[in-house]
């Protein structure tokens, strides 16, 4: 893989169409997907060895064995664990590896994490298929030998048993029990500027719901009111697949000339005009420009 072309490139792509075999098609300069990859999260270790008394609040168990840097894969629970997800994992760490404006010396340097609500028969068999040993470092976290780089596992819902916590236990299949946990969803999510820069992405259903779940009945409510959950969508989304006659139900019938289209307004004769309300007929003729 290389970032920069050459007049080589060029000539050579010319060598391989005119003498290489009928049967096959040679492609260049070909993206390796439709958008430019990206890391979930990097991790960057800002002290060699950090306080033995801050080991954080949440995946404590994860924190002491990473290295420098680490490139973290998070799958959830409405879009788990895919087949070869490992190779992806791997291909960022390798991608991050090469490049020297990250500063990464060694292979030691640098590791990769997966946290996944589970694992799942399809982790398990890429892993086996791919000749890697599991490693059960206890509390729901796993190592991974025999690949290119260092790979931890975390399993978000042994780890938030065993570490009892209730935050993270938001993120894969267990129940919260704690007024914390209800609390720091409502002020994360439960806000139109946070539920804004998220309603674009995927898995944005699914963040509502779990939202509006852990709300008692009176709350919701309150919070979801038809006004309010109104102001976050333009007037466009507001009527998206609702049929002509829902879209204008409960309108007067001089409200719905409103809102037809200049065109068929210009096709009213002024005997009709002339006999509604008078705002309406003001609208109308300053549309038309009457």
């Amino acid at each position: 893989m290389s970032t920069h072309r050459t007049a080589w490139h060029f000539f050579f792509v010319i060598l391989l169409r005119k003498r290489g075999p009928r049967w096959l098609e040679v492609r260049e300069e070909v993206p390796l997907s439709e958008e430019p990859p990206r890391l979930d999260y990097l991790f960057l270790r800002k002290l060699e060895r950090g306080p033995a008394d801050d080991v954080g609040q949440t995946l404590c168990g994860l924190w002491p064995r990473l290295p420098k840097y680490t490139v973290a894969e998070l799958k959830t629970v409405g879009r788990p664990y895919g087949s070869r997800g490992l190779h992806w994992l791997w291909s960022y760490l390798h991608s991050y590896f090469v490049d020297p404006e990250h500063g990464v010396e060694t292979h030691a340097d640098l590791a990769g994490v997966l946290i996944v609500p589970s694992r799942t028969p399809t982790l398990l068999k890429d892993a086996k298929d791919n000749g890697l040993d599991w490693s059960d470092l206890g509390g729901g976290y796993w190592g991974l030998a025999r690949g290119p780089f260092k790979l931890y596992v975390a399993e978000i819902d042994i780890v938030a048993e065993r570490e009892d916590d209730d935050l993270l236990r938001l993120f894969g299949h267990g129940q919260e029990r704690t007024l914390e946990a209800r609390r720091f969803w409502a002020e994360q999510v439960g806000t139109k500027e946070a539920m804004m820069a998220v309603r674009d992405l995927e898995e944005y259903d699914e963040v509502v719901q779990r939202f509006v779940e852990l709300l008692p009945p009176e709350k919701v409510v309150r919070a979801f009111t038809p006004e309010k959950v109104m102001r976050a969508f333009t007037p466009e989304e507001r009527a998206a697949g609702l049929a002509p006659a829902e879209r204008v139900a409960g309108l007067a019938p001089e409200d719905v000339l409103l809102a037809l289209p200049d065109e068929i307004l210009c096709g009213l004769s002024e005997d009709f005009v002339a006999r509604l309300p008078e705002a309406t007929r003001s609208v109308i003729r300053k549309r038309l420009g009457r």
